[in-house]
Parts: C-alpha cells; sequence; structure tokens
C-alpha cells in the first residue's frame, strides 16, 4: 500500500546516505564537499540571523525555520527550501545550515543532515 511505499522509500534514502558517509567519510563536512569546490560565502552575521530566526521576509522559508524553532521538525521539502535559500540566495556557507539543523532537529541523523546539504 501507499505507506508502506513511502516508509521503504525514506529508509532507501537514509542507507543511501548512510553509505554516502562510509565512502566519502570527514569530506562530507569540508567546505568544498567532497569534490572540493571553494565558494565565496557572504560573512554578514545579519543575513545568518534573520534566516536563522524565521525573518528572512521570505513567507516559505520564514515558516518553515519558526516550525523548526518552535517543534524540532520540519519537512524534507522544507529542508530542501530553507537550504538553497541560504546558500543560493543568502550565500550563506551551508556548513552553518547543516551545524544549526544538527542542533535543534529531533530526528537529526549525521550523513542525512550533513550529505543532503
Amino acid at each position: 500500500n501507499r505507506s508502506t511505499y513511502w516508509v521503504v522509500y525514506e529508509l532507501l534514502w537514509r542507507d543511501f546516505y548512510r553509505f554516502y558517509g562510509c565512502k566519502h567519510g570527514n569530506r562530507i563536512f569540508f567546505a568544498g564537499g567532497i569534490i572540493g569546490q571553494a565558494q565565496s560565502w557572504n560573512p554578514d552575521g545579519e543575513a545568518w540571523r534573520r534566516w536563522r530566526e524565521g525573518q528572512t521576509g521570505m513567507p516559505l522559508v520564514d515558516a518553515n525555520m519558526r516550525e523548526l524553532k518552535a517543534t524540532g521538525w520540519m519537512s524534507g521539502k522544507g529542508r530542501q527550501c530553507v537550504a538553497s535559500y541560504l546558500t543560493l540566495d543568502l550565500r550563506v556557507d551551508w556548513r552553518r545550515g547543516a551545524d544549526h539543523f544538527e542542533s535543534v532537529l529531533l530526528d537529526y541523523d549525521v550523513c542525512s543532515n550533513w550529505a543532503n546539504w
């Protein structure tokens, strides 16, 4: 049935990221990721604070970040959305976002979190 399908689907992704972490080791934590592609990040602490507090002015981003702050949870699509906004729009180092997720997510998993950024 459909609910069983989604459980298996999510477990496969979890296992994929565990194998990914085993294969790439500590490189998943490096600034340039596993391919070593360095970026020029925005050092603006205010942009980081607004993202973390859910005060960016972008309703979808803000709603997801406020939900995370209030509940310790965010949907997978929400995580992708706020991560993309942080890195592509605000140009803030992805490792700051991954570290923040690590500190607040109740369902945090090292490999799924860091490899998915």
